[in-house]
């Protein structure tokens, strides 16, 4: 490119100065609106302060209630309190009602319904049932005997008859039986007495190795016996009296 195709440079001259000091200045101007910038830290809000010291108020409370002492021998799922000194302050015991409904629910309730009726033709009532609140023959021994072993063949109930095979279910606790036996008792309008775990401790351990179903036939050469009457311990006997003096 020759010098003569340069094309020539304008002169400078004092209004251009004048232009750029402008764009400058506003730009200053812009920026001092800002708040400027400054040396440290903040100060934490009161409010953010409160709800820290409530959480380590909070925190404090849960571990002095579910601790256990700080033992690390100590396991008690229904302790709720630790009072310190070795003390627990346990929780009320659960109501057998409660887990009885709540067992019968996931075990029970496909068969007998909600309701406690069952299913016409199929699977016996429990509403007023001599084999669930007792009467005839049939005592409460029998009722636990039929959830533990299970019951097969042609039975009556309430003067139907049902020919479907119950399942055994062995594999509950003794609590978890007699929650489920109490609640179907007490449920649906039936006032039965209430079954304990001991009581079908006693009937499990009678029976043990048994592993067929009962059948009513079996069930009725069994003398009926109540809950109540049988979870007594039996009396004493009397000792003899001394032979008086020669």
């Amino acid at each position: 490119m020759s010098a003569s195709n340069i094309p020539p440079q304008e002169p400078f001259n004092e209004s251009d100065q004048e232009n750029e000091v402008n764009v400058v200045g506003i730009h200053e101007s812009i920026l001092r609106e800002r708040e400027e910038p400054k040396d440290g830290y903040e100060p934490i809000p009161l409010w953010l302060i409160a709800v820290f010291f409530a959480l380590i108020f909070w925190a404090g409370i849960y571990l002095a209630m579910n601790s256990g002492g700080f033992q690390k021998d100590v396991f008690n799922p229904e302790m709720v309190a630790w009072a310190g000194g070795g003390s627990a302050v346990a929780a009320a015991p659960p109501d057998p009602k409660v887990i009885g409904k709540r067992l019968y629910t996931q075990n029970c309730v496909v068969c007998h319904q909600t309701t406690g009726l069952g299913v016409a033709g199929q699977f016996p009532p429990l509403v007023g049932s001599e084999w669930v609140v007792g009467g005839d023959w049939v005592g409460d021994n029998h009722l636990v005997k039929i959830l533990l072993h299970g019951l097969q063949g042609a039975v009556q109930v309430k003067g139907a008859t049902y020919n479907n095979a119950m399942p055994p279910w062995q594999q509950l606790k003794d609590d978890q039986i007699a929650a489920i036996l109490t609640y179907i008792r007490s449920e649906w309008g039936n006032a039965a007495s209430p079954i304990t775990p001991e009581y079908v401790k006693s009937v499990r351990d009678a029976a043990v190795g048994r592993t067929e179903p009962w059948s009513q036939k079996e069930l009725k050469a069994i003398p009926a016996e109540a809950a109540g009457a049988s979870a007594q311990p039996p009396a004493t006997p009397a000792a003899p009296p001394a032979n008086p003096a020669a």
